[in-house]
């Protein structure tokens, strides 16, 4: 849970950082498609809660809203150059490029590049230069996916030290009006939610076992106001269970 945690509050400091290459111009690109993300609203009575288990839900919810930092990275600010511009009847990608100088430890190039299908939307973004002191030559740290439909929301986070090997995997789709969103670090955790529109819902928390296998180690569920119940696990067995 630290490990994930310190992650989403990287993409907040990453976010920043890339645009802050444009403090001049903090306008977003207008023609470039942008990332519909959604994200989940903590009801009141359980982010007012001082019990554990609710704060845990609640914890566990403000995780998953960090794919909107790293989705707002997916949208050019409107200074980037654009390489190639898409016209209604072109299938080729649209190419943003962008310089990001903010000290001597943070002096790097951000490309994005969008590609649209009949079926979806991709973003992929590189990051070429200096970061926080390290060099990274054409390193993807970013892709997603965006189905036309609505029925398939991907985003994938890179890690930095195992260039391709995911390290945040973000999925997000509406189904009868019903949210879901799933948040894996992949061998360690993985969290699904379901919430409803009148946003009553639930969360189902998975840790990577020594059997190479996720088990469940929590779950929480709660009304339209906020209030719920939750149970923690060991070993596949309940061994707490809470209401608040």
């Amino acid at each position: 849970m630290k490990r994930i945690k310190f992650l989403i509050l990287f993409a907040g400091i990453f976010s920043f950082i890339l645009m802050s290459g444009c403090k001049k111009d903090d306008n977003p690109q207008p023609d470039a498609k942008a990332l519909n993300i959604e994200t989940i609203t903590a009801p009141d009575a359980m982010t007012q809660s001082s019990d554990p288990g609710a704060q845990m839900a609640s914890g566990y919810i403000n995780m998953a809203n960090g794919v909107a930092a790293f989705g707002a990275m997916m949208t050019p600010p409107k200074s980037a150059t654009t390489t190639h511009f898409k016209n209604s009847n072109d299938n080729n990608p649209e190419i943003y490029t962008w310089n990001v100088d903010d000290g001597e430890n943070n002096n790097y190039n951000v490309i994005l590049t969008i590609t649209e299908t009949s079926e979806l939307y991709r973003w992929e973004m590189k990051v070429d230069g200096l970061i926080d002191g390290h060099q990274v030559d054409n390193f993807i740290f970013i892709k997603a996916e965006e189905y036309k439909d609505g029925h398939d929301n991907t985003l994938t986070v890179y890690d930095q030290d195992n260039p391709l090997t995911p390290t945040l995997i973000f999925n997000w789709h509406k189904t009868n009006d019903v949210f879901y969103l799933t948040v894996e670090e992949p061998q360690d955790i993985y969290i699904s939610f379901e919430v409803y529109p009148d946003n009553h819902g639930g969360v189902v928390v998975k840790d990577w076992t020594e059997e190479n296998e996720y088990q469940t180690s929590y779950t929480a569920s709660w009304d339209s106001s906020g209030h719920g119940e939750y149970d923690e696990y060991e070993n596949g067995e309940v061994v707490n269970h809470g209401t608040w």
